[in-house]
């Protein structure tokens, strides 16, 4: 993926409790802000086991088993939250969020209408919801949610994120690269902001920009394997394989699981001849991806493409390896029939051989 919404964080509140904060619950905040998720979430377990009245230890759990992906459990502890305190609209809010994370988009949604019913001055429960609208392909109903959030909080760059998007998808490219500058504007600092602008550039044919655009990216953060991967896109329809190459070999080291980088990488490769190069890298596509066509797809044309030049070179054992691998590989693909063809010949010029 190129381009990505903003999604709004998890929220807390502040506890009410008689007396000093019990100690369980400082440990626990003292877990959760270090990032050790399981061991806050055992400490909020403990004390609601001896203090089940309470919503938002419930709450704060909740927000632990979310970032351990344990989403079924996330969603049970904010049930309990809103059952303990059925008007607090932060805990419908994070419910809805953690339905975002299982997919289960209709559940996301009644959540986060039920806390703007509660709230409706929060900016961050209108973006959400418009995102649920995003994710189900509703563009329009999206876009009209996103600018509720934006008069809430006009100055959220996030929020003009969420507008390009939905521009570019309804293809009003210029007015998505204008909501692309006004993020830029409010925060000269996102990376993501100059990805998402420089892909749309890219899509745009204006591909020098496109470049400008992924460098201040990855000058921003220079981990960012997917504006590395973006950028050896752009450079490879230039024409500049070295650089292609070289950005795409620096997106995978950064993140040996982009599986896209190794397609693109094979891509540069094979229209240098490399086939074998070529085929490691398709290879570890499919390996990463075994439902991937695309993958299969490259596959299959690495090894005819190799099989043709073998053939030419009088290799005729190896070119008939590599014919046969094309099929075993992506039998229906649309290499299949060439491969089929040039087998065929084989198999007829080895015949009239014998005679």
């Amino acid at each position: 993926m190129k381009k990505f919404l903003y999604m709004a964080c998890l929220l807390a509140v502040p506890l009410t409790l008689l007396g000093c904060t019990p100690r369980l619950i400082r440990d626990g905040d003292a877990a959760l802000e270090k990032g050790d998720y399981a061991k806050a979430a055992e400490l909020y377990k403990g004390y609601t086991e001896k203090k089940p009245q309470k919503p938002e230890p419930f709450n704060r759990m909740g927000l632990c088993y979310d970032a351990l992906s344990d989403y079924e459990a996330a969603a049970a502890a904010f049930s309990k939250a809103i059952g303990l305190s059925p008007k607090d609209a932060v805990y419908y809010h994070n419910r809805a969020t953690t339905y975002m994370h299982m997919g289960a988009l209709d559940q996301a949604r009644l959540d986060f209408e039920q806390a703007i019913r509660l709230d409706s001055t929060r900016a961050d429960y209108y973006n959400n919801l418009g995102n649920v609208y995003f994710k189900k392909e509703n563009y329009n109903q999206a876009r009209l949610i996103y600018e509720k959030a934006r008069e809430l909080d006009p100055m959220n760059p996030e929020i003009y994120l969420n507008l390009a998007l939905c521009a570019d998808y309804e293809g009003a490219t210029e007015e998505a690269l204008g909501f692309y500058d006004q993020a830029l504007e409010l925060d000269s600092n996102s990376a993501l902001a100059y990805n998402n602008r420089g892909a749309l550039y890219a899509d745009a044919d204006r591909l020098e920009e496109a470049v400008a655009d992924y460098t201040h990216a990855i000058e921003l953060r220079p981990d960012y394997a997917l504006a590395y991967n973006n950028r050896g896109t752009a450079y490879y329809r230039m024409g500049n394989l070295i650089r292609a190459e070289a950005d795409y070999t620096k997106a995978l080291l950064l993140d040996p699981g982009l599986t896209r980088a190794y397609l693109n990488r094979g891509r540069v490769y094979l229209d240098q001849a490399e086939y074998s190069a070529a085929l490691d890298d398709y290879k570890k596509a499919l390996k990463r991806d075994p439902e991937s066509e695309l993958a299969r797809s490259r596959i299959a044309e690495a090894y005819l493409e190799r099989g043709k030049i073998r053939l030419e070179q009088g290799q005729m054992d190896a070119a008939r390896s590599d014919f046969e691998a094309v099929l075993e590989v992506d039998p229906d693909g649309s290499f299949s029939s060439a491969a089929r063809t040039y087998l065929k010949n084989l198999r007829a010029e080895a015949e009239e051989s014998l005679e």
